[in-house]
């Protein structure tokens, strides 16, 4: 639910969203709900082997912030601490700040980035400035999105840096998020390699474990990389659709997702990988 503290601060936190496209919210998880969640998370990590694309149910992805790495995956039954935290706690919240009476869940992802002395290759990737809806394949393609750390983030640990107002500019193209080469067939305007020599104001989000961002899907933001021995920051991203909408695929559009969707060109976008909040 959706407690009283927040209803107090909705109408501003709406109009942060709307003006600036991001919105950084202060404690509002408990801590215990958080200490569960990231007991939960630390032991699926450890026996986690699947990379299968389930095709009937909501999928969550295990991502880790280097170069080669496979992604991992992971159903909501292994996470019911996460389930219920989406379900109960932030489905609502973001439909007050929305003014939407449903959500439709598109897509979740635990991003894992490794500190300096990580054996495996250390320093955990940069993820280039992007915006999430040119990846997705969805016309009109209004869509929101929510992070949150499982720890505390600074920016020496990979917080993300949003370009403020970069939301209103429209969609921008595709590239891959370690490389920034822009992929094949991809001519849309790029997004500028930085942001602020362009004339926007940047912000880092450093964020205690129980803050929450939500951000347009269609503001720009990056990560840079984990510069901290020993230390492992571990974010989750849940992004819901906004409104109806179709499936309008293009290049640059391979998430992991888009294997769970059985429907052509130009029908609803709609499934049981995609329910309904």
């Amino acid at each position: 639910m959706v407690t009283n503290k927040f209803l107090q601060n909705i109408d501003n936190i709406r109009k942060v969203l709307k003006d600036e496209g991001v919105v950084l919210t202060k404690n509002f998880f408990e801590k215990k709900e958080i200490d569960n969640l990231s007991v939960e998370y630390n032991y699926l990590d450890k026996e986690l082997t699947n990379k299968e694309i389930f095709k009937n149910k909501p999928v969550i992805v295990f991502w880790k912030h280097l170069v080669g790495e496979q992604k991992r995956i992971a159903a909501f039954d292994q996470m019911p601490n996460l389930w219920n935290l989406i379900k109960d706690k932030i489905v609502p919240f973001v439909k007050k700040i929305t003014q939407r009476k449903k959500l439709q869940l598109l897509e979740t992802i635990i991003f894992n980035k490794p500190g300096t002395n990580n054996s495996e290759g250390g320093g955990g990737n940069t993820l280039h400035w992007h915006q999430d809806v040119a990846y997705f394949p969805l016309k009109p393609n209004n869509q929101v999105a929510v992070w949150f750390p499982l720890e505390s983030v600074s920016i020496d640990g990979g917080c993300l840096h949003y370009a403020l107002k970069s939301h209103k500019l429209g969609i921008r193209g595709s590239t891959d998020l370690h490389t920034r080469k822009k992929f094949d067939g991809e001519n849309r305007e790029l997004i500028p390699e930085d942001p602020q020599k362009a004339g926007f104001k940047v912000v880092p989000m450093e964020m205690s474990n129980q803050d929450i961002l939500i951000h347009d899907g269609y503001t720009w933001h990056y990560s840079g990389p984990n510069k901290l021995k020993d230390y492992v920051r571990k974010g989750i991203s849940v992004r819901f659709i906004v409104d109806e909408c179709v499936f309008d695929p293009r290049p640059g559009q391979g998430a992991a997702f888009t294997k769970q969707i059985t429907i052509n060109p130009g029908e609803k976008f709609e499934g049981l990988p995609f329910p309904t909040m």
